[in-house]
Parts: structure tokens; C-alpha cells; sequence
């Protein structure tokens, strides 16, 4: 005779299973970027792998402008127009928002090409960085079209799946192209630019197999809820936001450029790979908040406030289950943790516990500038993000000079806890009963 579960531990299951399945995406990344980085390093060797490193840093960038925040946008646009039978109001939010991220992203592809060779003369200083940076041009488009993709699948609530196409598959499949014998700089950009595209691919079968949803439906909507009202159009919701996504990718490195010019090159290394373990903690927090963002989002176009704050409570005690016990080891065990990495990355251990309490604030008040943006607030969080960029700067010039990498890991810490404590204070003040 088998026994039958209870009803708590398949609540538990449905409520916390797909946060699990993002996060073995998400893990599934890591997975795949360290082995890239570790074997393409070891391929190239030092000179071809800065110039890889290079690109992966450019094609991040540009493919975050390409991508003009449509791609968040989109998610709250599905999401919140499905939950009100607006089938074919959806459909057209994505159709535009892919026909603009297709755009912005073959005009900054030209861009890049046509001034690959002045950058490298001027910006870079190394004329022979041209050609890697004209090779690289090849995955902005597709890169931006895959993460595009796999926030639509994210809109439709489909969240390992977006975590999968945009996250996952990629670094895996450039990987395994590695793995195959691909060892020269030209060739790993080209497969670069082909695991993007079969990402992509993979997300529009997926997309396609949903297609069923993009018709209108009957709900019953109450005559206060904001559903009762048309949403903006898509590039309102996803202007503000574009500032957000540019300045959240850049201001992490900010630290690590200042202390690369005050700093000696064993602590911008060794601060550098402890900022990378502390960044586990915001993986564990976006992987949770990615899944939730479209229910937050469905949830407030249908003026569901009690079920809004409920969902809102699970999320940040999911974030905290997940992710204190991962800056418990980082705070308790600083040194081990760095040892593990490789012998002398031990000097950044005091960073790492700085870093640690930075993420620990966000852990205990996460993903609330997920619920600002799916709830229509992108202007509230653009201006909480530019007071970051400002708060940051100030203390990377005043910090930094003197005290070296604990500065930079004391100003990457107020920044991570600066967004967490701002968010939840908006939240808090625009909708209290989200909270």
C-alpha cells in the first residue's frame, strides 16, 4: 500500500520546486562557464585568453544595450496581460519587443564593426585587438535574441525553461565545443556565436509550442484592479528599465577597475575571485525572483493584493533559505573557501566576510526590485539604481586609495545592501500591501 503524500508536502513541492528547477539551470551555468573559462583559458593561453575575456566582456555590455530592457519589460507585459485573457495583446508585446531587440541589435552589431579597429587603437590601446573585437560583433545579435527569448518563456511562466535558453545552454554548448577540439581564439568566438544561436533556436521551438496562449480569453477582472486599465505601451515599461539592466552590469566592476589602478595585481585578483564567490548569493536570489517575477506581475494586474503579499513572503524566505547558509560559509570560513580556489587567495579573506554582509542584507530583503519593475514602478527603481551608481563611485574614490581591496569590498557591499534596503522602503511606501 503507498502512502499518499500529505497536502503540506505537495504544497511545499509546487511551491518551492520550480524555484529548485531554476536554480539547477542557473547551476548548469556555472557548470559551464567555469569549465569554459578554465579550459578556454588553458587553450589559449595567456595572451588569446585576454583577448576572449575581452570579448566576453564587450558582447555582455552590448548585448545589454541591444537589448534596450525590452527583455524585462516583456516579462511583465506577458505575464500581466495572460492573467487577464488578453491572449492577443500579449502576442503583440512580444512581436514588438523582439522586432526591437532584432533592431537595436543588428544597429549596435554595425556600430561595433564599423569601430572595432578604433577601439582597439584608442580605448584599448592594442591594435591587435581588432579582429577579436569584429569576431565578437557576431554574438551580440544572438545574444540579445537569446536572452530576449528566454524572458518571454519567463512572461509565460515556463521559469526553468527561460533560466535554461538564456542562461544555460550556451556556456554548455560553447563548452562542449572546447571539449571537441576547438582551441584557437577565431574558432571559440565562432562557437561563441553558434551556442547563442542554438539557444535561441531552442527558446523560439519552446515559444512556438505555446502559441495556443496568444488568444483572448474571459476573465473576471474587479472594476478597481489595475487590469481594469490598459497597460503602457512596451517601450514606456522598458525605458527606464534599460538604465537599470546597463547600470547593474557595469557597477559591479567599477571596484575592480579602481582597484586595478591603486592596487597591486595579486589583490585585484584575489578581490576579484571573492567577489565572484560572494556573487553566488545574488545567482541564488535572481533564479528565485525570475521564476516569481511573472506571478508578481499577473498578481497585480488582477488587483490580487493578499495573494501578491503571500507570493512575495514565500519568495524572500525562499531567497533566505537558499542563500544564508551559503554567506554563513563565506563569513565563518573565509579563508578555506578562497584556499579552495588556489593557494595565496587567502589575503582577500577579509573582503569576503565584508562581501558576505553586503549579500547578507539582500538575502533577508531580496527581490524586491523584481516587484517594483513587474508592478510598473521601472521609473522608482531607475532612480534607486542611478543613487547606487552615485553612492558607489563616492565611496570606490574615498576607499579604494587608502585601503585598498577591504575598500572596494566595502563599497561593493553598501551598493548590494543599498539596493535591497531602497527597494523594500519603495515597496513598502507604494504598495504596502505587496509587502
Amino acid at each position: 500500500m503507498t502512502a499518499t503524500p500529505s497536502p503540506s508536502f505537495v504544497t511545499l513541492v509546487r511551491t518551492y520546486g520550480t524555484y529548485a528547477g531554476a536554480m539547477m539551470a542557473r547551476g548548469l551555468e556555472l557548470v559551464g562557464k567555469l569549465g569554459l573559462y578554465m579550459l578556454g583559458a588553458r587553450a589559449l593561453g595567456v595572451h588569446d585568453s585576454g583577448y576572449f575575456f575581452l570579448c566576453l566582456t564587450v558582447v555582455g555590455v552590448l548585448a545589454t544595450v541591444s537589448r534596450g530592457g525590452f527583455e524585462r519589460a516583456v516579462v511583465r507585459h506577458l505575464a500581466a496581460e495572460l492573467a487577464v485573457g488578453k491572449g492577443r495583446a500579449a502576442g503583440h508585446a512580444f512581436l514588438v519587443g523582439l522586432g526591437a531587440v532584432l533592431g537595436l541589435g543588428l544597429a549596435v552589431t554595425a556600430l561595433t564593426a564599423a569601430f572595432a579597429q578604433p577601439l582597439a587603437d584608442y580605448v584599448f590601446r592594442d591594435p591587435e585587438a581588432a579582429r577579436p573585437l569584429l569576431l565578437s560583433t557576431l554574438v551580440i545579435l544572438p545574444q540579445a535574441a537569446c536572452y530576449f527569448i528566454g524572458n518571454a518563456l519567463l512572461g509565460l511562466h515556463k521559469g526553468a525553461a527561460g533560466q535554461l535558453v538564456q542562461n544555460g545552454l550556451w556556456p554548455v554548448l560553447t563548452l562542449a565545443a572546447v571539449v571537441a577540439g576547438v582551441t584557437s581564439l577565431d574558432g571559440l568566438l565562432y562557437a561563441l556565436a553558434g551556442a547563442n544561436v542554438a539557444a535561441t533556436v531552442v527558446g523560439a521551438v519552446l515559444l512556438f509550442r505555446e502559441r495556443h496562449r496568444f488568444v483572448d480569453t474571459h476573465t473576471d477582472t474587479p472594476p478597481g484592479a489595475p487590469g481594469a486599465a490598459p497597460l503602457p505601451a512596451l517601450w514606456r515599461t522598458a525605458a527606464p528599465l534599460s538604465v537599470v539592466e546597463i547600470v547593474q552590469i557595469l557597477l559591479p566592476s567599477l571596484p575592480v577597475l579602481l582597484l586595478a589602478t591603486f592596487g597591486l595585481p595579486a589583490q585585484v585578483g584575489a578581490f576579484s575571485v571573492a567577489n565572484r564567490i560572494s556573487m553566488l548569493v545574488w545567482v541564488v536570489s535572481t533564479s528565485i525572483g525570475s521564476v516569481a517575477a511573472p506571478s508578481f506581475a499577473a498578481r497585480h494586474r488582477q488587483g490580487q493584493w493578499t495573494e501578491l503579499r503571500q507570493l512575495n513572503r514565500r519568495v524572500r524566505l525562499a531567497v533566505a533559505v537558499f542563500g544564508t547558509p551559503v554567506v554563513a560559509v563565506m563569513v565563518l570560513a573565509p579563508a578555506q573557501v578562497l584556499h579552495l580556489v588556489g593557494p595565496g587567495f587567502e589575503i582577500a579573506a577579509t573582503a569576503l566576510v565584508i562581501l558576505g554582509v553586503g549579500q547578507l542584507v539582500y538575502c533577508l530583503l531580496p527581490c524586491q526590485e523584481i516587484v517594483l519593475a513587474m508592478a510598473g514602478h521601472g521609473s522608482v527603481l531607475r532612480w534607486l539604481t542611478l543613487a547606487q551608481t552615485v553612492v558607489c563611485g563616492a565611496l570606490c574614490v574615498l576607499l579604494i586609495p587608502p585601503f585598498g581591496m577591504i575598500g572596494a569590498a566595502i563599497a561593493t557591499a553598501v551598493f548590494a545592501a543599498q539596493l535591497a534596503i531602497g527597494a523594500s522602503l519603495m515597496v513598502r511606501r507604494l504598495m504596502p500591501q505587496a509587502f
